[in-house]
């Protein structure tokens, strides 16, 4: 597993990551997940990016045994 360093950097802590785990350059702004003494960086705005990029479809059968909801009966107006 590749390590990292934390540094100060102007009385900011800051993470060098090795070359190996870099973000790609577009990226310049990161969400920090706090699990515990874990921080977890994530891209900035780019949440569902990887979900649907991975191109990994729902299955022929997907809800096929979901019944139809029926519709309440309303008064007219």
């Amino acid at each position: 597993m590749p390590i990292g360093s934390v540094f100060e950097n102007n009385r900011t802590q800051a993470v060098r990551l090795p070359a190996e785990t870099r973000f790609p350059a577009n990226v310049k702004r990161v969400h920090v997940r706090v699990k515990g003494t874990e921080r977890i960086l994530s891209p900035a705005g780019h949440a569902w990016d990887s979900f649907f990029l991975e191109g990994s479809d729902a299955s022929e059968d997907f809800m096929a045994d979901r019944p139809d909801q029926q519709q309440p009966d309303r008064e007219p107006l």
